[in-house]
């Protein structure tokens, strides 16, 4: 009974606990809302309580905030753009300048260009060919004239639609490239030699015939001056030509009649310079003892007799006639040199009238001053040289320039003895001019240069025998000229005159060789720009006051476009 009543009155009390509990969650929760309320309603009412002014300044503010955001990110997403952009314009424009060589050259002389001959005769190249540099390619970078040859090989290899490799070795790091290419060479190789190869054939391009220093004085100061010479061009295009040309041209070069060399001593370094000149110009040479061996027209297209010293026999001469009849087909030629050295040659001399040619005893000089050359010759300096102008231009009209002299050291006098006879006609190649007058071969103490006989003479003829056979012009040529010096090697090294070309460009001619490429040598000394005091005072304006100005002018507009954004 006790225990029921005591239950009763438990639940009441409970009830009330939990309803008083209630009450205050309740009221609770309504301060908090009465507090948010409150919160949100001051805001309003803060909100309400800014200026117009306040308002503006918020608004504009806000702007600012947007407009900085949108160019600040318009800017960077742009730079990021423009950069890879450039980044790949480089990268593709490094390949593609690789490939085709996209340089531009903006030298007055067309320096890094190369002739649009040698142009198309790259692009038509068949065959591969390794082109070696025994040097590193900055041995070249660096230097600025010796630039010049590594962006003529860059264009080489660019026009050959990939026939032509080009790789730099340095010797000492690369023994076994160098190996390589030695066991072809007779030699050794130096700095900055190149080496043409194929297959089965190679040239060496000698670093001196790549470019080419020669010194002379200048009288104003009593110093030497150094002049530098490109050559490469020419030098390489023909290391080319010498390793596609599967039928060669054969010389035989008549060095010999018996004991001992055919020329006087003297003349060695003409003799030598002519050899070097075949060579490098892709020719075939062979030295004939004229007396011990045969001179085989089937073998040989040209022959040369050099300086010959001593008289031939007339089985050695008989030798020469056979080879120019060549059995009846022609289409043989020889080349003669004449020596001042020579003794009585009555053989040789019954040889030549009958191709209408006297070779006289006396020696040609330059009486006028102005017009005679100090020429350097094996022999020394030599005064009063005269100068050759060019006659029956058939065998020389591929000559790439006229402009050089062309000098005739130590030369006699040829003389043409009819102008056609039995098929045989003859043809002045070089002559001096009027001013030149003769000195006796044997020298005279009682020698009067005012009475010596003046006059232009012929320093070089053409002799040719025309024959018809089947109906078809067959010729044989001889080609005379009064002297070996003009082929002497200090003569033939040096780009100032005209003598080496016009040998090449004269063999070429009897050779046959159609379509002959001649490149012209390009200075590489510094031209001097001359200004004159009115260019000098417009370059002043433009530099100290125009270019500062536009400069100005340009940052203020900037200045002005940034400040009203």
């Amino acid at each position: 009974m006790s225990k029921q009543k005591e239950e009763k009155n438990l639940t009441p009390q409970s009830e009330e606990e939990i309803a008083a509990a209630e009450t205050e969650i309740e009221t609770e929760t309504a301060a908090e809302s009465d507090a948010v309320i409150s919160e949100e309603a001051s805001k309003k009412k803060s909100k309400k309580e800014r200026t117009p002014e306040e308002e503006k300044e918020r608004a504009l503010n806000r702007v600012k905030r947007l407009k900085k955001m949108k160019y600040g990110s318009l800017a960077t997403v742009i730079t990021v753009v423009v950069i890879a952009i450039v980044v790949m314009a480089n990268v593709v424009c490094g390949v593609m300048d690789k490939r085709f060589n996209w340089n531009i050259d903006l030298t007055s002389s067309g320096l890094y260009e190369i002739s649009e001959e040698t142009i198309t005769y790259l692009n038509q190249l068949d065959t591969d060919i390794d082109i070696v540099v025994m040097a590193e390619e900055s041995y070249f970078l660096e230097n600025s004239k010796l630039k010049v040859l590594s962006e003529t090989l860059t264009r080489f290899r660019t026009e050959s639609n990939g026939h032509i490799s080009v790789s730099y070795v340095d010797m000492t790091k690369n023994p076994e490239t160098v190996k390589k290419y030695t066991e072809k060479y007779n030699g050794d190789f130096a700095q900055g030699d190149v080496v043409v190869a194929t297959d089965t054939l190679q040239r060496v391009v000698a670093f001196s015939d790549l470019i080419a220093n020669e010194q002379s004085i200048d009288y104003a100061t009593y110093q030497y001056v150094n002049n530098y010479t490109f050559k490469g061009e020419k030098s390489l295009l023909s290391a080319i030509m010498g390793v596609t040309d599967l039928n060669p041209v054969n010389v035989a070069v008549l060095s010999k009649a018996g004991a001992g060399f055919i020329y006087y001593q003297n003349e060695s370094y003409s003799f030598q310079g002519m050899m070097e000149l075949l060579e490098k110009n892709n020719y075939q040479y062979t030295e004939v003892d004229l007396a011990m061996e045969a001179l085989d027209p089937a073998a040989y297209q040209i022959a040369v007799l050099c300086a010959p010293n001593n008289d031939l026999t007339e089985a050695q001469i008989q030798k020469i006639n056979d080879f120019l009849y060549n059995n009846g087909e022609y289409g043989r030629q020889l080349i003669y040199f004449a020596s001042i050295y020579q003794k009585e040659t009555p053989n040789l001399d019954s040889f030549l009238e009958t191709w209408g040619l006297a070779v006289d005893d006396h020696v040609i000089y330059e009486g006028d001053t102005a017009s005679a050359q100090y020429v350097q010759t094996a022999l020394g300096m030599l005064q009063k040289i005269p100068v050759a102008t060019l006659q029956f231009t058939d065998y020389s009209s591929a000559l790439a320039t006229d402009k050089l002299p062309l000098v005739a050291p130590l030369c006699r006098p040829i003389e043409c003895l009819f102008e056609t006879n039995s098929g045989r006609t003859t043809k002045p190649l070089l002559t001096t001019a009027e001013t030149a007058f003769l000195y006796p071969l044997t020298g005279s103490e009682e020698f009067d240069e005012s009475t010596a006989e003046t006059g232009s003479f012929n320093l070089a003829v053409a002799a040719t025998q025309n024959f018809n056979v089947d109906n078809e012009q067959r010729t044989s040529t001889l080609i005379a000229f009064g002297s070996a010096w003009l082929l002497d090697y200090y003569v033939t090294q040096t780009s100032a005159y005209n003598n080496t070309d016009y040998f090449v460009t004269i063999v070429n001619a009897l050779a046959g060789k159609e379509n002959v490429i001649t490149v012209a040598d390009k200075s590489l000394n510094a031209t001097a720009i001359t200004v004159t005091e009115a260019q000098l005072a417009m370059l002043r304006t433009v530099v100290i006051f125009i270019i500062p100005l536009i400069v100005a002018v340009l940052g203020v507009v900037v200045y002005i476009r940034r400040r009203n954004r």
